[in-house]
């Protein structure tokens, strides 16, 4: 098979735009012979048209005292809200509940095609004033002070803030319930889980936070870890079931962390017998210095 590349771009890949490209320039420049007014001369009037639209419905929105304004580029149109409310982007939906719909890319830009005639755009300007009239009714064009923006901002943020909040309080509550339902069903296991609270909360947390002897602390909170386990460890029933595996409760990692903490705790012990064990293997292979000879 022949691998033909292309160059991907605007219009540069795509065949009948090119061909639509063509017969417009052929067009403009008069080549297309069957096209019986001049295509320059319908995009003048296609302007005077559109920009003669924009200046009557500026009126109109001034008559009206509407804090809005229309500008144009040719059939492209744009809206000026004149109202420093924060509720401005909601124009087009009270121009959806008129019949006019401007497109989903944005809150005030749509185009007109050169097919509209001066009674189409005699309604639609009507339809443009009737929205601002309604809205201006139910209080959306008022302006918002800084103050106000801020209390607004701030009622924002506490609303999203205590939804998450929220949510992630039902997360936890569901995820602890599942731990409970799949992996605490043993008497034997519940009662060590219960006096491991019990030792942490009472003597392991006094001991680093309060006392500032993390040493023991730490030892108290080890070996209430240890008692905590070993319902899972000696207890438990394996469950190979996916959605339980996930929490990691009655797997293969409970045993390692079981047999890590354990042999943890007898290192710690045994510090002292160990260093001297190492030292008299070992000894000879590390230098014995002084801090100074070892910054030096």
């Amino acid at each position: 098979l022949l691998l033909v590349n292309k160059t991907v771009g605007t219009l540069s890949a795509y065949h009948a735009g090119i061909v639509a490209s063509n017969a417009f320039l052929e067009a403009i420049t008069g080549q297309n012979v069957s096209i019986p007014t001049s295509p320059k001369i319908q995009l003048a009037d296609m302007v005077v048209k559109f920009d003669t639209f924009s200046v009557r419905l500026n009126d109109k929105f001034n008559s009206q005292n509407l804090p809005l304004r229309i500008r144009n580029f040719s059939n492209t149109f744009s809206f000026d809200f004149l109202s420093m409310s924060v509720y401005n982007s909601r124009y087009p939906q009270y121009l959806m509940a008129e019949g006019v719909y401007l497109g989903n890319y944005s809150t005030g830009k749509f185009n007109l095609t050169n097919d509209c005639t001066e009674a189409d755009l005699e309604i639609l300007g009507d339809r443009f004033v009737a929205a601002g009239l309604k809205m201006r009714q139910h209080g959306f064009f008022e302006p918002t002070s800084k103050a106000g923006k801020k209390k607004m901002f701030a009622k924002f943020a506490w609303r999203f803030s205590s939804v998450m909040a929220q949510k992630y309080y039902k997360k936890i509550m569901e995820d602890k319930h599942i731990d409970i339902e799949v992996s605490h069903n043993h008497q034997v296991n519940k009662f060590g889980h219960f006096w491991s609270s019990v030792f942490m909360i009472a003597v392991a947390y006094p001991y680093i936070f309060i006392h500032g002897e993390t040493i023991k602390g730490c030892m108290w909170f080890l070996g209430s870890h240890a008692i905590r386990q070993s319902g899972h460890f000696f207890y438990e029933q394996q469950d190979k079931d996916i959605e339980k595996r996930k929490f990691g409760h009655k797997d293969k990692s409970k045993k390692k962390a079981a047999a890590a903490l354990l042999g943890a705790g007898v290192l710690y012990h045994s510090r002292a017998v160990i260093y001297e064990h190492l030292w008299s293997q070992f000894g000879d292979l590390i230098p014995n210095l002084r801090v100074d000879q070892y910054v030096g």
